[in-house]
């Protein structure tokens, strides 16, 4: 028993741990797994942003393979949780669904079963505003050790929930620090949600509403109606696919004033910033500078090499060059530029040089 409580207490270090630190729920979720002899874990949060889904290593491509099958857009199991929501704990495939119903519902005989995960156990926690946070430990040996699992699972409950608690207030916080760095770089930059709409945005950026850009209740506007269909449809176009645009914005005039682009928040960003999932940069189409490569690195979440490589190469430099001054391999530093062209959402050097003056 003795050994039982220090394992419980060393849990509970770890979700509090990984409240301030997001990138350690993978392992979180793996460790209280591993603990129950099941596969894996999984963190959903469920918001007016969107659906993030973080998952233990062990448990990452199953369920991947679950959203790409679609079992997703009708999952009984996640629909009757919410009409359970108040309930105060964990509960098991077995207390949502009948054995009937395991037997015989195609999500369960088409996937779940023949994966080994129909015997799961989750909890729904109430986030902060309209958040809603599930904790799922999936691929218990069997139904029974599910149900068995609940007590412990329970114990942990609380403390998951105030980390969830904890993190989001973090989330927020390091957006609002995002955008005091944006200010005091003088960058004209906003933090957007899935649907588009603002949620923080410098004051370079905000200068720009009733001239050129709206702060509309449902997402962010351009005023010129032919641009702002075209933020319409890149927006619609995001949310499937993890690609920028950038759209010229027109004065009342019809005279070029300025580009909005638009870039997909990594996923360790998602993490990081609350409900952020777009940023859009305002930016004037004459600015020729570039950036630095640490702002490259922070804003495409790049490693220090790629980004080096991603502003060597936006200043037309060629990769032999680079090869030959830093002492390096070519095929080292395409390699590099490959791995920037994709995080960045672009394929050539010219459309590279675009894209990172506008952030400078």
């Amino acid at each position: 028993m003795g050994h039982r409580h220090e394992a419980t207490d060393a849990i509970i270090g770890r979700i509090y741990e990984t409240a301030v630190i997001p990138d350690l729920w993978p392992d979180l979720l793996e460790h209280i797994a591993k603990s129950l002899d099941a596969l894996g874990g999984n963190l959903i949060r469920r918001s007016a942003a969107g659906v993030q889904i973080v998952s233990s290593p062990s448990a990452v491509e199953i369920t991947q393979e679950f959203d790409r099958q679609g079992w997703n857009r009708n999952n009984s199991r996640v629909a009757r949780r919410l009409e359970r929501a108040s309930y105060p704990g964990f509960l098991s495939d077995i207390d949502l669904h009948s054995i009937e119903e395991i037997n015989s519902l195609p999500m369960y005989t088409e996937f779940l079963t023949p994966a080994g995960l129909a015997a799961g156990s989750g909890t729904i926690i109430q986030g902060l505003e309209d958040e809603a946070v599930v904790v799922a430990i999936e691929g218990f040996p069997s139904h029974r050790a599910a149900q068995q699992a609940a007590p412990f699972l329970d114990g942990l409950r609380p403390h998951l929930a105030r980390a969830a608690t904890l993190a989001g207030e973090i989330r927020r916080q390091r957006a609002a620090s995002l955008v005091e760095v944006f200010n005091v770089m003088n960058m004209a930059v906003a933090l957007l949600d899935a649907q588009g709409r603002v949620l923080r945005a410098s004051r370079h950026f905000e200068a720009a509403f009733d001239d050129l850009l709206l702060d509309g209740s449902v997402r962010l506007q351009i005023a010129d109606s032919i641009a702002d269909r075209r933020l319409a449809d890149g927006l619609a176009t995001m949310r499937w696919i993890d690609r920028g645009c950038s759209i010229a914005i027109r004065d009342r005039d019809q005279t070029g004033r300025a580009v909005l682009h638009l870039v997909p928040a990594s996923r360790d960003a998602m993490g990081m910033f609350d409900r952020v999932r777009l940023f859009a940069v305002l930016a004037d189409p004459e600015n020729r500078a570039l950036p630095g490569a640490d702002i490259i690195a922070a804003l495409f979440d790049l490693t220090p090499a790629e980004a080096r490589v991603a502003r060597a190469i936006a200043g037309n430099r060629a990769p032999a060059e680079l090869a030959a001054e830093w002492g390096i391999s070519v095929e080292t530093i395409r390699s590099q530029l490959k791995r920037a062209f994709a995080k960045t959402s672009t394929t050539r050097q010219s459309e590279l040089v675009s894209l990172l003056t506008r952030f400078g």
